[in-house]
């Protein structure tokens, strides 16, 4: 390792005074400092033949120097900076030949203005280096011919074949030195470049990482403060990684005793668990541990990998044993590869609305019925009282009248109430047959006509002959519903037209129906159209207008059109009126032949 770098540091030296670093002064800088040397060399030993050359050596040398320090070699082209060790070879031939000729002791410093010439590019300091030897080797024999016998011949050849060898060694070493620092410079620049780039880099990733650390602490703060939601994290396997404040809370565990420690699964009711995986799988879960877990899991993740995401309401117990009801959104976290690394779940207790909303419809249901019984016998007797032997006064048949359009009123509401248990239930059905819309509309529109009259509103109807398979008592519910909003919320002296028409034929041919029912009434605001087919919703100008009524009416008729695979569509401007639309689709047949 020391040779490796003593040699390297004596290549540094050569490059640095004679290599394609050095500038022109510096490469004639060792010549004349050796050059110097030997002058002190010649006054301490007195070796001198002819002081006279010795001197023109001397002046050669100076001169060399002034013009390498004062030409401007920069401007010219890069041979012509070789004149200059030329001239300090013509030095050197002075001096050998003021001091002995042959034997001079300072004939060495020739090799110096060599290595100055095989330094540059290209050969041709090589070749002038060997030519400009082998003439100083011959300027003694021409000074003095009589010199000139064949030992100065094999010198000169020995000395040329020398110098040129080295002359050579040095040239191949100096391009050796030559590429490696142009590499170096190429890779000083790549490096500062990639400084540059690893700096820039550097700086981007701390304020990303910043801002990511940043986020993650406000999210974990908005998850710790949440705490009517029960938040909870897992990974791939479903473990647990993530359990807040509201999930403690809501479960009664605490968050040491959970995280990393127990399953998603482990959360739920496992009979429910299990019965829905045997409802979606049409198998029973087998086993216990780690694979059962998987199985069951899969049942509350499999709703979630459509879209990402899925609610439902599911069971889960509390520590104490306590089943709550819990509204869950399961989030399925994905990496940027596709893959599943776990569920973000968050839960709401929903047990006291499920409660309230079950005792609601028991309540309505009993009710119902209740009142049903009643009103039905109320209106029997009606009947058999307008029929009967005895007759009735002008003043007696108007009060049986009364009293029989309000007992077919609470009856109607009754049934409107039984329907919608039905509808939540499940069990609402239609029995669909070959019908003409038009017959269905022109009944409700006679049955609304007494009501318009009063409420001073002009009904009239445009209706076409209209062949569907539907349901035409539910239809006329429907019809009845529609027509008795719209003459409620029309001023008198307005109008509603009703009209029923096939609608556009479908890919076979086939029509259904579009029945319209328009009216010049107070219309709804655009914030409040979506909620009215929502049961027992009243809109604001309802309410203002004290117009009676409890909200049934428009979601029992959205239950029906449902029913027949129809939409019913809203559109209305305030102060102007409101369109309902309901669409039929085509059927094939009657379903019941």
């Amino acid at each position: 390792m020391d040779r490796r770098r003593r040699g390297s540091g004596f290549l540094r030296f050569v490059s640095r005074y004679t290599g394609p670093e050095a500038g022109v002064v510096e490469r004639q800088l060792p010549f004349v400092l050796a050059f110097s040397v030997g002058m002190v060399v010649l006054a301490v030993v007195d070796v001198v033949v002819d002081p006279t050359l010795v001197l023109a050596s001397a002046i050669v040398t100076v001169a060399v120097l002034v013009l390498a320090v004062t030409l401007p070699w920069r401007r010219w082209p890069a041979w012509a900076a070789d004149v200059l060790p030329v001239a300090s070879l013509g030095a050197v031939s002075l001096l050998r030949a003021g001091t002995g000729g042959p034997s001079s002791v300072l004939a060495a410093l020739l090799f110096i203005p060599v290595l100055t010439l095989a330094s540059q590019r290209g050969r041709r300091g090589v070749t002038l280096a060997t030519v400009c030897v082998v003439l100083v080797v011959f300027t003694p024999a021409v000074i003095d011919p009589s010199t000139f016998t064949s030992l100065t011949v094999a010198r000169a050849v020995v000395v040329a074949l020398v110098a040129f060898v080295l002359a050579l060694v040095s040239h191949e070493t100096t391009e050796r030195l030559r590429v490696r620092n142009a590499a170096l410079d190429r890779l000083r620049v790549d490096q500062d470049e990639l400084l540059d780039l690893v700096r820039t880099d550097a700086e981007v990733i701390a304020r990303v990482a910043a801002a990511r650390e940043s986020a993650l602490e406000q999210m974990v703060a908005v998850i710790d403060s949440a705490t009517e939601q029960a938040i909870i994290a897992t990974d791939a396997d479903g473990v647990i990684q993530v359990f807040n404040a509201g999930a403690e809370r809501l479960l009664g565990h605490a968050q040491g005793s959970v995280v990393g420690r127990l399953r998603l699964t482990a959360l739920h009711d496992p009979d429910e668990l299990r019965e829905r995986y045997r409802s979606a799988t049409g198998h029973d879960v087998r086993g216990e541990g780690e694979q059962a877990d998987r199985r069951l899991l899969d049942v509350v993740v499999s709703p979630a990998r459509g879209d990402g995401s899925n609610v439902r309401d599911w069971t889960w117990v509390r520590r104490d044993g306590e089943r709550r009801t819990v509204r869950l959104a399961v989030t399925r976290r994905v990496e940027g590869d596709g893959a599943s690394s776990g569920l973000v779940v968050v839960a709401t207790d929903v047990t006291a609305e499920r409660e309230a909303a079950a005792f609601k419809d028991q309540f309505v249901s009993l009710v119902s019925h209740e009142l049903r019984t009643p009103l039905t016998a109320v209106l029997g007797y009606l009947e058999l009282l307008q029929d009967g032997p005895d007759p009735l006064s002008d003043e007696q048949r108007e009060y049986v009248t009364i009293i029989e359009r309000n007992a077919r009123r609470q009856l109607r509401l009754v049934s409107d109430l039984l329907l919608t248990a039905q509808v939540d239930a499940g069990t609402f059905q239609v029995s669909p047959t070959r019908i003409d819309l038009a017959d269905v509309v022109r009944s409700s529109v006679a049955s609304a006509a007494y009501a318009a009259q009063n409420a001073g509103v002009t009904l009239t109807q445009d209706v076409a002959p209209t062949p569907v398979v539907a349901d035409a008592t539910r239809l006329a519910q429907v019809v009845d519903n529609l027509l008795t909003n719209a003459i409620k919320f029309t001023r008198p002296g307005g109008t509603v037209v009703v009209s029923v028409a096939p609608g556009p034929p479908d890919e076979s041919g086939r029509t259904g129906a579009v029945l319209e029912v328009s009216d010049s009434g107070v219309g709804i605001a655009p914030d409040e159209i979506a909620r009215l087919t929502q049961r027992f919703f009243r809109a604001a100008s309802a309410q203002r207008g004290a117009v009676p009524g409890v909200g049934l009416g428009l979601s029992i008729a959205k239950a029906v059109v449902d029913a027949h695979g129809g939409t019913l569509d809203v559109a209305s401007t305030l102060g102007e009126g409101t369109t309902m639309t309901v669409r039929l689709p085509a059927q094939p047949e009657d379903p019941r032949g």
